[in-house]
């Protein structure tokens, strides 16, 4: 763990390459198996640049991963994240209810302890 510390994220130079911040200064980062065609370059500049946002990375041979969730920016980017649009969520019903009346409590009843047979003895033959 002390080989590869936790870096801030600071730019994106193209959907292949961003720079981080060490302690010691910044270093460039290289992306392994990523591939992005050259009509989705700008939105995977975008994609990058709003998934790593003030956020940390663990950088280990050209993988990045986005702290504190672990996600693995280069799968993200190997299978065309970018690409897709965010999601619109569409709420069907109330979406602030308030409070619910509570249900009045049941009254409750008593029941009889259930009555067990007792087990039949029989009597044992003797020969």
């Amino acid at each position: 763990m002390a080989a590869n510390p936790m870096a801030r994220f600071s730019k994106v130079i193209d959907s292949r390459t961003i720079v981080v911040e060490r302690i010691d200064g910044a270093e460039v980062v290289h992306l392994t198996n990523v591939d992005v065609p050259a009509e989705d370059e700008q939105a995977a500049r975008d994609y990058l640049e709003e998934k790593l946002a003030g956020s940390y990375v663990l950088v280990e041979n050209g993988k990045v991963y986005r702290s504190p969730d672990a996600l693995f920016i280069n799968r993200e980017l190997a299978f065309g994240a970018y690409g897709a649009p965010s999601l619109k969520m569409r709420v069907f019903g109330e979406t602030a209810p308030g409070p619910h009346a509570q249900p009045a409590p049941r009254a409750t009843t008593v029941r009889e302890p259930m009555q067990v047979p007792r087990p039949v003895r029989r009597a044992s033959r003797r020969r």
